[in-house]
C-alpha cells in the first residue's frame, strides 16, 4: 500500500513541475512571438490619449447643451440655481474621477 502512494505523490510533485516549465516555455513564446511589445504598449497609450481628447470634446459639448437647455426650459429667475446646481454635479463626479485616479495611482 505505502509503493502505491508513494510513486503518486512522486508523479504528482513531477507533474507539478513540467507544468510550471509549459507555462515558462509558454511565456517565453509569446515574447518571441511579439518582440515589440514596446512597440504595441505606446499604440495602446496613444489610444487612450486620443479617446481621452475625444470623451474631453463630448463632455464639453454636453455641458454646452445642458447649459443651452436650462436657458430654454427654466424661467429666468430660476436660471442662476439650476447653474449652480448643475455646475455642482459636474464639480463632484470631477472630483470623484481625480479621487479615485489618485487612488489607482498609488
Amino acid at each position: 500500500m505505502t509503493d502505491t502512494t508513494t510513486p503518486d505523490t512522486t508523479m504528482e510533485s513531477t507533474d507539478d513541475h513540467s507544468g510550471r516549465e509549459a507555462g515558462r516555455s509558454a511565456r517565453a513564446g509569446d515574447r518571441s512571438r511579439f518582440p515589440n511589445s514596446d512597440v504595441w504598449r505606446l499604440l495602446a497609450w496613444a489610444a487612450l490619449a486620443i479617446c481621452s481628447l475625444l470623451a474631453v470634446f463630448a463632455v464639453v459639448q454636453l455641458y454646452g447643451s445642458v447649459t443651452e437647455a436650462i436657458d430654454l426650459w427654466v424661467e429666468p429667475r430660476h436660471q442662476p440655481l439650476m447653474h449652480a446646481a448643475f455646475n455642482l454635479v459636474v464639480l463632484l463626479g470631477s472630483l470623484i474621477g481625480i479621487s479615485l485616479l489618485v487612488r489607482e495611482l498609488n
